[in-house]
């Protein structure tokens, strides 16, 4: 019986890979490039990714997040995904392809989901290219950023909400979990989730009124399991109106004040020297005064946060060819140096990202293959990233990340619709 069932096992996996070959070598390609790169750059853990290496031996040497005393400021979530590999090393190029693990999975999932909400397996394979191949990934890839599993988190609810269906009541817990976990690895996740009810009563299986309310219902009750007892940890540890990290209102103080500041705040500044939970509260009181002194203000706001937000994502070479003066504070910008790296100003040049964008709206022009949920995940998941990003919270190239992702599935779409295009015009040659 063991042997026939391992023999069915052999034969299903030998089927898929028979059938997916294409997809199996790009991911293969995505790992061998994303290797290559860690050991070309062999990034050195500076500024947050310093903290998160930091947090993850907390957690390992004093069971605690953050020591001696406990942090409200970041997440858990990466810190325990970093703890797990501190295990075993706790060298940097170790937990570097920590994030290469990670990066690569998502290349994984990226073609799972496509091949749920695309027609063709060939542009699920395209996708999945887009991402294992661009540089923006790429580089990025062996640093230790929050990114890297917040992106694996968040295709999982994509590719969970693309089967959801009538019944399915275990899934839809599960959705909400994933959405959780999300949330606790990069806050920005709360502003995604109106796109997942929205994807649940108008782009998913599952059908009638009630069942839509029980799914809606269900996937909150999975997130309530997660997100719940952080925020009554940090509630307990800070104060009630902390809520997920102490970092929320200091961020929405850099979107909204009068003092021009945008992602610090000098000598000076009224946030200065107040601790994280002090800054916090004061940081929501600031903005919320300065929007109240003239609303208009919040159009300045949105203009620059979007500006920002597009501008060239250097940061994926910036942050993975960074060094550290001997010595020197990992946390302080002064103490980090410049690390030559072969090739380094043809990557810099290749990393724009405006092609994405412009392969993004030339799907336009093939609107007949938008499957629901591209209308009602994607694009919805994609407004909401920019919307509620630069309306709320300020933003920068790097919050563009996942803006970049998504556009990875629309892309797919013209490049499909391309190759189609030329098959067409060939085949009369042909014959």
């Amino acid at each position: 019986m063991l042997v026939s069932t391992e023999s069915a096992w052999v034969e299903r996996i030998r089927r898929y890979l028979s059938e997916n070959r294409a997809f199996v070598v790009v991911l293969a390609g995505a790992l061998v490039v994303r290797l290559i790169w860690l050991m070309v750059a062999q990034p050195t853990p500076v500024s947050d990714w310093h903290a998160y290496r930091q947090l993850a031996a907390d957690l390992i040497d004093h069971r605690q997040l953050g020591f001696p005393e406990r942090t409200s400021f970041y997440l858990p979530m990466y810190p325990v995904y970093v703890a797990a590999w501190t295990l075993f090393s706790r060298s940097a190029l170790w937990l570097g392809f920590s994030s290469v693990v990670l990066s690569t999975v998502s290349v994984g999932l990226v073609y799972a989901t496509g091949r749920r909400i695309y027609d063709q397996r060939r542009t699920a394979v395209i996708a999945a290219a887009l991402f294992a191949f661009l540089p923006i990934f790429v580089l990025f890839s062996p640093v230790l950023a929050t990114e890297h599993l917040f992106i694996v988190l968040m295709l999982s609810v994509m590719l969970g909400l693309v089967h959801m269906n009538v019944g399915n009541r275990a899934l839809d817990v599960f959705v909400g979990i994933l959405a959780g976990l999300a949330i606790l690895t990069r806050g920005e996740t709360v502003f995604y989730i109106p796109a997942v009810v929205l994807f649940v009563w108008l782009g998913s299986a599952v059908r009638g009124v009630g069942e839509r309310f029980r799914a809606t219902l269900l996937i909150f009750l999975g997130i309530v399991i997660v997100v719940g007892p952080w925020y009554v940890r940090n509630s307990v540890i800070a104060s009630p109106d902390t809520g997920l990290s102490a970092g929320a209102g200091i961020n929405f103080y850099f979107a909204h004040n009068d003092s021009g500041l945008y992602g610090w705040y000098p000598e000076g500044s009224p946030l200065e020297g107040l601790s994280t939970e002090e800054a916090n509260r004061r940081g929501w009181e600031l903005g919320f005064s300065y929007l109240r002194e003239d609303p208009s203000h919040l159009i300045r706001d949105i203009g620059y946060g979007t500006v920002e937000l597009m501008r060239t994502p250097e940061y994926a070479l910036f942050w993975s060819t960074r060094g550290l003066e001997p010595g020197g504070d990992p946390l302080d910008p002064e103490s980090f140096t410049d690390r030559d790296v072969p090739l380094g100003w043809l990557l810099t040049a290749s990393l724009a990202i405006g092609f994405l964008i412009v392969l993004g709206w030339a799907s336009l022009l093939a609107y007949r293959r938008w499957s629901r949920a591209i209308i009602w995940l994607v694009i919805p998941l994609i407004a909401s990233s920019w919307v509620l990003r630069t309306v709320i919270y300020w933003a920068k190239p790097r919050y563009g990340y996942f803006i970049h992702v998504m556009l990875v599935f629309l892309a797919a779409i013209a490049l499909s619709a391309i190759v189609d295009a030329n098959q067409k015009v060939a085949r009369p040659e042909s014959a």
